[in-house]
């Protein structure tokens, strides 16, 4: 786990005293309240879980590191070449959110102490919060000399806690606001014996068992402070009731004295819960779309073995656990049940090719079978489909990694032992002195260069590393692997997709998706933000998108790093349907002189293009990268006398 530039220099702070210090004297030093500094050391606690250093606690006085010296030392070592958590815009935002909905009364004093950031960040950043409750029907009070609370629609206030914790579910830092909440806590053995009884009258198990106990855990807290559910008031009553597992549920929640209405609500969320594929077919509720469900998964199946050929043996394994999923899926879209994918926006920016052929091909299954697949599902569709994709590449293209090592034998031996512990996956050539590696390379082919010295080699990514090959090493390789691995991926998906769409040999243009006016070229610009930026501003003055789409496109690279840039030098940026797309539409800027995009794994990039993809079976950013991945094009695009008209005109 990561550790916040405060709670690293707690445990540093500790490590240099040999007596014990108060919670009160920890508070003062870092200027910090007493509960801040409690909630920092139940993360250093954390930290040091899988360590033989641990923080004594003795009442009346204080806390103490209690290790030998040597273990104080090293541990101090790795503490200083630590790279600390700093929480990004989102992750604060989020953070404050989920204060406000799980406390009954914040000051921005605790809110600030919560994100580490000083007061007026936080007001600073009050706004746009309030901003997204408003959004939601949901009021905020600021009461002079009590602090800020909110009011509004029980369902929405829980609908906003169930959405805020989905997109946070993955992100330690951000689920610790809730999971160390006591208040939410105090209901954990009642939510636990409520997911138990309805586990065993349906007699399945749910995978996401924390996610529904936290859901729980806010629903009882929220019932506990006098906001039950009204009667009738839960939406979508009728689809619940039609639900077949609906009297099964009820049974088990008969022995738990809550209102109808708390009880449909408890209902929607295991309705929308997955459930262990061992156990999917114990629910009688998914089996009438087996038939179905099959059909579309072969017809998938097939679809995508006409692109990448899957090991036959693997046929019935990826048959098998799509239908499970579509079972479920089918049942959900015909009775109307919406379901929230929290990796909705991290699939579309991560396996854009992915989910837009998952999409195109969805489409023809709805008009044969009558179903209408909204993103989420199809996102979940793109996952899995993506993940068997993955793994057949990963089979057959192993990244080939040359070593270069300037030590001896045995140092040599044991880095490479090292790197191969920690990555599997990789073919390691070597290690060999440079001189050796010079001469390997004007034979062979090479995906990356580990050294570590400063070698020098052309057109060939170079990671240098410590010799005892520390954890940020490893953290790094693996990450820089992941970018290669995932690069060759999409070029090899590309170039299959493209020779299996355009057998007739028609040509896709620019001119095809993209208006004139919509094409810029310029000299540079100063960020990749403001790249994105001036891309958007001709959709933006057209009120073809919203100022929205464009914060978003820019949190999206912030957040999920470099994935959208997949083709040398060409970013393909976009969002979400509901992130402010008026309508379809597209944008081309290039650059003369290219730019660093992204701060996490950082790319150079010449050309981007700004996607506002509305409407389902619109299949222009497969059409454009087409367009791009073209060797001649991408050349004209990084030739200084390259001229709107030739980008409006060209072709795949």
């Amino acid at each position: 786990m990561m550790l916040t530039k405060r709670q690293k220099d707690i445990l540093i702070y500790l490590c240099s005293k040999r007596e014990y210090i108060t919670i009160k004297q920890l508070a003062m030093k870092f200027n910090v309240s007493n509960r801040t500094i409690q909630n920092d050391l139940a993360f250093t606690d954390s930290f040091l879980s899988n360590s033989k250093v641990i923080i004594d606690r003795k009442s009346n006085k204080g806390i103490k590191v209690i290790a030998n010296e040597s273990e104080i030392f090293n541990l101090c070592q790795e503490l200083k070449s630590l790279k600390y958590r700093t929480l990004d815009n989102y992750e604060r935002l989020s953070i404050i959110s989920l204060l406000l909905l799980c406390n009954p009364i914040n000051t921005f004093e605790q809110l600030s102490n919560a994100c580490g950031v000083s007061r007026q960040t936080i007001i600073n950043s009050f706004q746009q919060v309030e901003d997204n409750f408003i959004k939601e029907g949901i009021k905020i009070h600021k009461i002079r000399g009590t602090g800020i609370k909110i009011t509004g629609d029980e369902i929405r206030i829980r609908k906003y806690f169930e959405s805020k914790l989905s997109e946070s579910i993955q992100d330690e830092v951000i689920l610790s606001v809730v999971v160390r909440n006591s208040k939410l806590m105090e209901f954990d053995k009642i939510a636990n014996e409520i997911i138990e009884s309805v586990e065993n009258e349906l007699n399945v198990q749910f995978i996401e068992f924390m996610k529904i106990k936290l859901l729980l855990d806010y629903s009882l807290y929220r019932i506990g402070n006098g906001c039950a559910l009204p009667a009738d008031k839960c939406t979508n009553i009728k689809e619940i009731k039609d639900y077949k597992g609906y009297e099964s549920i009820i049974s088990a929640l008969s022995n738990f004295e809550y209102s109808i209405s708390d009880k449909l609500y408890f209902c929607s969320l295991f309705m929308n819960a997955k459930i262990s594929d061992q156990y999917s077919d114990n629910l009688k509720t998914y089996r009438d779309s087996i038939d179905e469900a099959r059909m579309i998964s072969e017809y998938l199946f097939n679809k995508l073995q006409a692109i990448q050929p899957l090991a036959i043996d693997s046929k019935e394994h990826f048959i098998h656990g799509l239908t499970l999923h579509l079972r479920v899926a089918i049942y959900r879209i015909r009775n109307k049940i919406p379901i929230h994918n929290e990796f909705l926006t991290q699939i579309k920016i991560s396996m854009p090719l992915i989910y837009e052929f998952t999409k195109k091909e969805l489409l023809k299954c709805e008009k044969e079978f009558d179903i209408a697949f909204d993103e989420n599902e199809i996102a979940f569709i793109a996952m899995y489909i993506g993940s068997a994709y993955e793994n057949s590449f990963k089979t057959e293209s192993r990244l080939a990694v040359l070593l270069v090592c300037s030590f001896g034998i045995a140092t040599s031996s044991i880095l490479k032992t090292k790197i191969l512990q920690a990555i599997p996956e990789c073919n390691i050539i070597g290690p060999m002195s440079e001189r050796d590696a010079d001469d390997y390379l004007s034979k062979n082919e090479v995906n990356l260069i580990i050294s570590t010295n400063e070698y020098q080699a052309k057109d060939i990514p170079i990671i240098t590393v410590n010799p005892l090959l520390f954890p940020e090493d490893i953290d790094y390789i693996k990450s820089r692997l992941f970018q290669l691995s995932y690069s060759a991926m999409c070029t090899h998906f590309i170039k299959s997709c493209a020779n299996f769409e355009n057998e007739k040999g028609e040509p896709t243009y620019v001119k095809d998706y993209v208006a004139k006016e919509n094409i810029q070229i310029v000299d540079t610009c100063k960020t990749w933000a403001d790249a994105i930026k001036l891309t958007a501003k001709p959709l933006l003055d057209k009120g073809k998108i919203e100022q929205r789409y464009v914060s978003r496109m820019i949190e999206a690279v912030e957040q999920f790093g470099t994935y959208m840039v997949f083709v040398p030098e060409t970013a393909f940026i976009h969002a979400g349907i509901e992130d402010g797309i008026n309508e379809n539409c597209a944008a081309i800027l290039v650059l003369r002189n290219p730019i660093i995009f992204g701060n996490k794994n950082s790319k150079i990039v010449r050309n981007l293009v700004v996607l506002g993809i509305k409407n389902k079976d619109e299949d222009s950013l497969l059409r454009l990268i087409y367009i791009f991945e073209n060797k001649l094009n991408l050349s004209s695009l990084a030739s200084k006398k390259i001229t709107i008209d030739a980008i409006y005109n060209m072709h795949d």
